[in-house]
């Protein structure tokens, strides 16, 4: 008997370890609803596609090879997780079948009083920070509905829902509307444009020595001039990966994710070996609109002194929110020991205040510059039955005791008033044709005066 038991244990065991290596093969011919999302998936063989779902229609989203889109966390007979490449695992729960909707698609055009009511239910369901940003989604659906029963014409309702758009105030909300129905241009007065990448030269060329760059500058560093301090200029949280031959094979997306994080590493350990041994480093944000969340980790990763649990996130439903998942940040094994500033801005955006809100965690990160953005969510996409494309923000970052900084941004020590808007800010730079960076201004001063 003791035999029997014995062998019936390392079965259970291959058993489970076959179904780690092979989970692909146990989900042929699956379906799944994704909690949070508003998708399903069906999964064929070792082929997915990806839908989109609202009260009257599902479309393909995506498709492609599984493997090369989502690695398998856990699977149970009901309950999948999947990592897509971020920081944020997206569950799904088993269905029998997908519902109709999605393999038999109703030609019949939709009124704009119903596309107006998908729209709507969207944002309703899955849309996280109405409170954040002072709306009563109920009274814009009382409001608005007799309008929408009363459009006749294309334009009218795309004005109708920008509208909307712009009473929310999220950054991460995008209509994308036919070109015809875009308002044209209002021609003002002449002004001087100031540009990012010109910024960024002058800094280097008033502020900095020995400056190198990577990747088309998407991150520079230098030596602050008469200083033992380092300087790291971020300037999207993307555009790691090394530049890749024309014509090369196809690279999935879970491939490209990867890429980008090797040539974090690559990077990191150039530039550390360059200004590694600085006194103090600082680190700009202020031009950085975002990009990939684990890149910005990733960074962050290189400047901390401790594994700790940096941040939160959950995925808006229309039952509430899902359970939180904790995100854990552990130091790279060449992490900088000196002290570091963090410079950010009202244009530091997206996966950019991501990188700024994990750093919260480690009080000897000073933060100075401006609020940031407010814009955390990674973006939904959704359509409309009349065919126009749509997003939102769907998912919750907040610190690990539970704070969420949507809509207020990332609070600084040390404030310089730097404008919200690009263009007044990138002007503020200058005064005629004299450059002059105030925050690095003071940096230097006080460095020179230690």
């Amino acid at each position: 008997m003791t035999n029997f038991y014995f062998t019936f244990f390392l079965l259970l065991i291959a058993l489970s370890t076959n179904a780690q290596q092979h989970p692909v093969r146990l989900l042929k011919n699956t379906s799944w609803v994704q909690q949070g999302y508003g998708r399903y998936l069906k999964i064929e063989d070792s082929t997915y596609t990806y839908y989109n779902a609202n009260s009257l229609s599902c479309k393909a989203l995506a498709e492609g090879k599984l493997d090369g889109r989502f690695s398998v966390v856990s699977l149970d007979n009901n309950k999948m997780v999947l990592n897509p490449g971020g920081i944020v695992d997206y569950i799904f729960t088993r269905v029998d079948t997908l519902p109709p909707k999605c393999t038999h698609m109703d030609t019949t055009a939709a009124s704009y009083e119903e596309n107006f009511k998908v729209f709507w239910e969207t944002f309703n369901d899955n849309y996280a920070f109405f409170r954040e940003r002072n709306v009563n989604w109920k009274q814009v659906y009382q409001e608005y509905l007799p309008r929408a029963q009363k459009i006749d014409s294309p334009k009218e309702f795309s004005n109708m829902l920008l509208k909307i758009v712009k009473k929310i105030g999220d950054g991460h909300i995008r209509l994308e509307i036919p070109d015809s129905l875009k308002a044209k241009a209002v021609v003002a007065a002449p002004a001087i444009k100031r540009k990012k990448d010109d910024i960024i030269k002058a800094i280097q060329e008033r502020y900095l020595v020995n400056t190198h760059a990577y990747n088309n500058g998407v991150i520079s560093w230098g030596k602050v001039k008469g200083t033992r301090t380092g300087y790291i200029l971020i300037k999207d949280m993307n555009g790691f990966a090394k530049k890749q031959d024309k014509g090369k094979d196809f690279r999935s997306p879970l491939v490209e994710f990867e890429e980008e994080l090797n040539g974090v590493d690559q990077v990191m350990e150039k530039i550390l070996a360059d200004i590694g041994k600085s006194d103090a480093m600082v680190i700009d944000l202020r031009f950085n609109g975002g990009g990939l969340e684990t890149v910005a980790l990733r960074l962050l990763s290189y400047f901390v002194s401790g594994r700790k649990h940096v941040l939160s996130v959950a995925a808006k439903t229309p039952q509430g929110n899902t359970a939180k998942q904790a995100c854990i940040l552990q130091p790279a094994n060449n992490a900088y020991q000196g002290k570091v500033q963090l410079l950010l801005s009202g244009n530091t955006a997206s996966a950019a205040e991501i990188f700024a809100l994990a750093a919260l965690s480690y009080p000897e990160i000073k933060i100075t510059g401006s609020r940031t953005a407010g814009i955390f969510s990674e973006i939904l996409w959704k359509e409309l039955p009349i065919g126009w494309e749509f997003s939102l923000s769907n998912e919750i970052y907040t610190d690990p005791a539970g704070k969420t900084y949507e809509g207020t941004g990332i609070p600084v020590s040390q404030d310089m008033n730097y404008s919200g808007n690009r263009l007044d800010f990138y002007n503020s730079f200058y005064s005629g044709d004299r450059f002059t960076d105030v925050a690095m201004d003071q940096l230097h001063q006080k460095k020179a005066s230690e």
